[in-house]
C-alpha cells in the first residue's frame, strides 16, 4: 500500500514539473511597437526579459538601428549592427536599450535578436519597434500599439554576425518613380512643367551631392586605413595575435576624416577561430583597443606567468569550469582582462587581472552563485522556524518567572549622523568628470555606474550599494523598470566601458552626465539622507 501511494505521490510531482520543463525558454516582450520623444530627449527603452530555464542562459544578442535619410525622391538607409555576448539570469530581467536623440523630425527602426545554444542553436527575434522624434508628444497622444512578445525558432548557423554599418543608397528607385510621375503629369503647356523642371534639377544635384560625398568617403577610408595600420597600439595588438596564429581577415572602417573614426577588425586562425578588435582614432593616435574572443587567446606574457593568476585557472579547471570568452581593454602600456568561464551547468565564474607597465596590478576571481537547491533550502526553513518557535517558547517562560525586574537607565546616545546618498552620487559624477578629462575612461564610467547604484539602492529603501543585477531585480519587482530604463540603460552603457566591451565617446559622457545630474537632483525621497 506504501508502495503503491508512493508511486501516486511521484506521478503527481512529475505532473507539476514536467509543464514548467517543457515550457523552459526566453522570452523578450516590448508593451508597445511605437515609442515617441521631443527633440533633444534621449530614446531609452526597457525590455522585459523572462528566463524560465533553471540556469542562467548565454548567448550573442544583435541590437540594429535603421534610420533613413531623404530628399527629394532619394533614400539612404543607414543600418547599424551592434552584437555583444548577452547573459539572461534565472527569472525576469531587463534588457535596456539606447538608440540616442535627434533634432529633426525621423524615425528609427529598432530589431532585437537573441541566440543561444541548448541542443541546437535557438533564436529569439523580437517584432521590429519604432522610435519617432517630433517636436512635440501632444503631436501624438492619440497614437496607439499593440504590446509584442518574441517568437523563438531554429538558429543561424553561422550566428549572429559581427558589428557592421551598412549604408544602401535607393536613388535609381527614386529616378525611376520621378519618371513616371512626369510622364503622368508633364507637356510643354502644363502649369506645372517649371515645377518639374524643378523637380528634374533637385534630383541631380542631390545624386552629385552623393556621388561626391562618396568619392570623398573613399578618400577619408583609404587614408585612415593607411594610419591605422601605422599606429603602434594597433601593430602591437596584431604581433601578438600573430604569434597566437591569428592574422586579420577583414577591417571595418567607418571614418570621418583621414585621422579620426571607428573600426572593427576581424581575425582568424586556420580552425577557423576568431578574434574581435574594436577601437577608434582621435587624431591619429588609437588610445585604445578592445579585444574579443571565444577562443583560448594568450593574456599577455606577465599573466601567463602570474602564479595568481595560474593558481585561479587552475583551479577553475579542476573544478570542471571551461574557457568560455575572453575580453581585454589594451593600451601600449596596460591591459585590462576579463576571461569568462562556464561550468557543466552553466554557471559562470569571471577570472579578472590588470597589467600596468609589465606589472600584474590586480588578479581576482569571482564566483556566480550555484543554483538554489530548492529541496535543501525548504528543510532549512523549517527547521530555522521550528527554532525559532522554541526560542519564543522559552523566553515567554522566562519572562513570566521574572517579577521586579527594573529597568536600567541607557544613557543619552548622539543622534546618528545621517548619510546623505544624494550629495555622495553627485559627488561621484563630479569625480567621473575629471576622470573622462584626464582619459581615465575605465575610472570614469565606473565613477557614474556608482552614482547610479548608490542612489537607486537608496532610494529604494535598501540600505546598502547593490549590484547591476540587484538592482534590475528590485526596479522589475517594483514596476520601476520602465520609469528608470534610461538611468539602467546608462549603468549598462558604464560597464560595458569599464569591461572593454563598449567606446568612451565625449559627447555622449557630457549628456549622459547631465541626464543623470538632473535625475538625482530632482527625483528623492526628502532630503535624500537615511541614518
Amino acid at each position: 500500500m506504501k508502495v503503491r501511494f508512493a508511486g501516486i505521490f511521484l506521478i503527481f510531482i512529475a505532473a507539476i514539473m514536467l509543464p514548467s520543463v517543457l515550457a523552459a525558454g526566453i522570452t523578450i516582450t516590448s508593451n508597445q511597437t511605437d515609442y515617441y520623444y521631443v527633440f533633444g530627449q534621449i530614446a531609452t527603452i526597457a525590455l522585459p526579459v523572462s528566463n524560465t530555464y533553471p540556469d542562467s542562459i548565454n548567448g550573442t544578442l544583435r541590437y540594429t538601428t535603421i534610420t533613413q535619410l531623404q530628399n527629394t525622391g532619394n533614400i539612404l538607409d543607414i543600418t547599424k549592427n551592434s552584437v555583444y555576448p548577452k547573459t539572461f539570469p534565472v527569472g525576469n530581467s531587463t534588457l535596456y536599450l539606447n538608440a540616442g536623440t535627434s533634432n529633426v523630425s525621423q524615425s528609427i527602426k529598432i530589431q532585437v535578436a537573441f541566440q543561444y545554444m541548448q541542443s541546437t542553436p535557438i533564436l529569439v527575434t523580437l517584432k521590429d519597434l519604432n522610435i519617432h522624434f517630433g517636436p512635440n508628444l501632444s503631436l501624438y497622444q492619440d497614437q496607439q500599439s499593440s504590446p509584442a512578445t518574441s517568437t523563438s525558432g531554429a538558429g543561424l548557423p553561422g550566428g549572429l554576425g559581427n558589428n557592421s554599418v551598412q549604408f544602401s543608397n535607393n536613388t535609381v528607385q527614386a529616378q525611376q518613380q520621378v519618371g513616371m510621375d512626369l510622364a503622368t503629369s508633364y507637356s510643354p503647356s502644363s502649369p506645372s512643367s517649371s515645377q518639374n523642371n524643378q523637380l528634374f534639377q533637385d534630383t541631380s544635384s542631390l545624386k552629385a551631392q552623393i556621388d561626391q560625398a562618396t568619392a570623398q568617403k573613399g578618400k577619408f577610408q583609404n587614408n585612415f586605413n593607411k594610419n591605422l595600420d601605422a599606429d603602434p597600439l594597433v601593430r602591437q595588438v596584431n604581433a601578438t595575435l600573430a604569434v597566437d596564429g591569428f592574422y586579420r581577415q577583414s577591417e571595418d572602417t567607418n571614418p570621418t576624416d583621414d585621422y579620426n573614426g571607428t573600426f572593427t577588425l576581424i581575425y582568424r586562425n586556420i580552425t577557423d577561430e576568431q578574434v574581435n578588435l574594436q577601437g577608434f582614432m582621435s587624431g591619429g593616435v588609437v588610445p585604445f583597443v578592445g579585444e574579443q574572443s571565444f577562443t583560448a587567446v594568450n593574456v599577455t606574457l606577465p599573466l601567463n606567468t602570474n602564479a595568481t593568476y595560474l593558481s585561479f585557472s587552475h583551479e577553475l579547471a579542476e573544478r570542471d569550469f571551461q574557457r568560455n570568452q575572453t575580453f581585454m581593454n589594451l593600451t601600449l602600456t596596460s591591459a585590462t582582462v576579463n576571461v569568462t568561464y562556464l561550468s557543466g551547468r552553466g554557471n559562470p565564474a569571471y577570472l579578472n587581472a590588470r597589467v600596468d607597465n609589465g606589472t600584474v596590478t590586480l588578479v581576482s576571481l569571482d564566483m556566480a552563485d550555484s543554483t538554489i537547491n530548492y529541496l535543501l533550502f525548504g528543510m532549512l526553513s523549517v527547521v530555522l522556524i521550528l527554532l525559532a518557535l522554541g526560542a519564543w517558547r522559552i523566553y515567554r517562560h522566562q519572562k513570566t518567572q521574572k517579577k521586579g525586574l527594573t529597568q536600567a537607565t541607557n544613557p543619552l546616545r548622539p543622534a546618528p549622523e545621517l548619510y546623505d546618498y544624494r550629495k555622495d552620487a553627485l559627488n561621484l559624477l563630479g569625480d567621473a568628470e575629471k576622470s573622462f578629462t584626464s582619459q581615465n575612461y575605465k575610472n570614469a564610467y565606473s565613477l557614474v555606474s556608482r552614482a547610479i547604484r548608490i542612489f537607486l539602492s537608496y532610494e529604494q529603501g535598501v540600505r546598502r550599494e547593490l549590484t547591476n543585477t540587484e538592482l534590475e531585480h528590485i526596479l522589475a519587482a517594483a514596476d520601476h523598470a520602465t520609469s528608470y530604463a534610461d538611468i539602467m540603460a546608462f549603468m549598462e552603457q558604464c560597464t560595458d566601458v569599464e569591461f572593454a566591451k563598449g567606446l568612451p565617446d565625449a559627447g555622449e559622457f557630457s549628456a549622459m552626465i547631465r541626464h543623470i545630474r538632473a535625475f538625482v537632483s530632482a527625483n528623492h525621497k526628502d532630503s535624500g539622507k537615511v541614518p
